[in-house]
C-alpha cells in the first residue's frame, strides 16, 4: 500500500491554513485532541472523523482533494479505495 501515515500528515500540512485551523479546532472541541493525532495514531478513523467534524459533503470534498494530491505525489488511489483505507482498521495492521 502506498498510503502511509506520513503521507496523510504531508497532505494535511499542504492544505490551506484556514481549512487546517477549522479542522484542528473542531477536532479539539469534538474529540479533545488535534486532528493530526488521528492521522498519526488512528488513520482508519480519518474519514469518519472528517464526516463528524465537517459533514458528509465536505468530507467528500476533502477526500477528493486528498486523492488528487496523492496521485500527484506518487500514490495512485481513487476516492473509493481511499475511503476504504481511511475507514478500515484492518488495512493498517
Amino acid at each position: 500500500m502506498c498510503l502511509t501515515k506520513e503521507l496523510l500528515v504531508k497532505f494535511y500540512s499542504s492544505m490551506d491554513f484556514s481549512l487546517r485551523a477549522l479542522i484542528h479546532y473542531k477536532s479539539l472541541a469534538a474529540f479533545g485532541y488535534p486532528f493530526d493525532k488521528i492521522l498519526l495514531e488512528e488513520p482508519w478513523r480519518t474519514y469518519g472523523a472528517l464526516r463528524e467534524l465537517l459533514g458528509d459533503h465536505n468530507a467528500q470534498l476533502i477526500l477528493s482533494m486528498m486523492s488528487k494530491w496523492l496521485n500527484k505525489n506518487g500514490c495512485s488511489l481513487d476516492i473509493e479505495k481511499l475511503k476504504k483505507y481511511l475507514s478500515d482498521r484492518g488495512l493498517w495492521t
